[in-house]
């Protein structure tokens, strides 16, 4: 009887154990998976700026040698230079746009990735302490029936053996009452009173 329960905690503990190894290795999934994804935003973030650096440098080059020949020619190539520039700076916002869309939307989907994980982890977390609730419970239920049965078995045979006594009933009595003094000694003065 108490092998059966140093297994049986064995088996809880383990099971605990095992709940938290799950869930340690969960969260350093998903953690690992944030990482990433900052990590990829940000290279993601970075190229964009130097494709936009790279872009502003040509396009203000472009933009100082229109204006070195438009001050030559200030007159005539006014308009030419203005549609120039405001040319390079539609470009320059739209490149800028890009790169920041594009970066808005690697970081959405890490961070839509790591809800998903966490979400998962909850779940997991939740089945785990539901399953060892109900394990639990097995286990009381089932020790409560065992303390009930042999609880039963004592007394039905007590009763089978009054029955089956091979002594009359005055004497079996006679050797119960003495058997109850000599377990409890100071019930031994209220049965004589009585």
């Amino acid at each position: 009887m108490k092998k059966t329960s140093d297994v049986s905690q064995y088996n809880g503990v383990d099971a605990m154990e095992m709940a938290k190894q799950a869930a340690k290795s969960t969260v350093s999934t998903v953690q690992n998976t944030v990482q990433s994804g900052l990590a990829k935003a940000q290279d993601a973030v970075l190229v964009s700026l130097g494709a936009t650096q790279e872009l502003l440098q040509d396009r203000q080059k472009r933009s100082a040698k229109n204006l070195k020949k438009a001050q030559k020619k200030v007159r005539k190539n006014l308009k030419n230079m203005q549609g120039t520039v405001r040319t390079g700076v539609a470009n320059t916002q739209d490149v800028l746009l890009m790169g920041l869309e594009a970066a808005q939307d690697v970081l959405e989907q890490n961070t839509r990735r790591a809800s998903k994980g966490l979400k998962k982890t909850q779940r997991n977390l939740k089945d785990t302490r539901i399953s060892l609730q109900s394990q639990l419970e097995r286990r009381a239920r089932r020790r409560k029936r065992t303390r009930t049965m042999f609880r039963m078995g004592l007394l039905t045979g007590f009763v089978v053996m009054l029955f089956y006594a091979p002594w009359p009933g005055s004497e079996t009595r006679r050797q119960l009452v003495a058997f109850w003094q000599g377990l409890f000694p100071s019930q031994h003065l209220s049965t004589e009173r009585n």
